[in-house]
């Protein structure tokens, strides 16, 4: 049993306050560095997407095949279509249009 003068026994109940009031807030920043920390690497983990480099070809795809049928011996015409779709309908027709060209 200790004998310490009432002074000293509440310096040392405001003493364990405080650590445990700093030991609470050290948990609950422990807490959140986790929940963040799992947060940002479920993003990064993700897909990386890079604006622009997704572009809807379907206007470019409709624009070239116009612009063939309107002058189907247009070689670029028929490459860009390919390039565009990757078809081999339009890379055949564009050897049958320049058979030396690669």
């Amino acid at each position: 049993m200790h004998l310490l003068p009432a002074r000293i026994k509440t310096n040392k109940n405001k003493v364990d306050i405080k650590n445990e009031i700093n030991f609470f807030y050290l948990c609950i920043f422990t807490i959140s560095v986790l929940f963040f920390s799992a947060f940002y690497l479920k993003i990064y983990l993700n897909k990386k997407v890079v604006l622009g480099t997704e572009v809807d070809t379907s206007r470019e795809v409709t624009f070239w095949q116009e612009f063939v049928s309107e002058n189907p011996l247009y070689y670029e015409g028929w490459l860009e279509l390919y390039n565009l779709t990757g078809e081999n309908e339009f890379l055949n027709k564009a050897k049958e249009i320049d058979p030396n060209h690669e």
